[in-house]
């Protein structure tokens, strides 16, 4: 069974990212949005895989559950605000 800290970790660094891609997208910086946003790609896989393999070997601590899909709930933001932008 995989501890709550260890999804800890996957989660901080997407909601990291998150707020970069944001700070990137204010800043109007196309390179950096470019960047940042493969980065928040490869840690959204990242983090759903870790949570998918938690649910299946005991579940997710419903905070946890709940950070994550609000994490994904600014991705879907901020790719719309991306869409907007190009």
């Amino acid at each position: 069974m995989q501890r709550a800290a260890d999804l800890e970790i996957p989660l901080l660094a997407l909601e990291q990212q998150l707020g970069a891609l944001g700070l990137a997208l204010r800043q109007q910086d196309a390179a950096a949005v470019d960047h940042v946003a493969a980065e928040l790609h490869a840690t959204l896989v990242s983090a759903v895989g870790e949570f998918a393999r938690a649910a299946r070997n005991g579940g997710v601590p419903p905070v946890l559950r709940r950070r994550l899909a609000h994490a994904g709930g600014q991705v879907a933001a901020q790719r719309e605000a991306l869409a907007r932008a190009t």
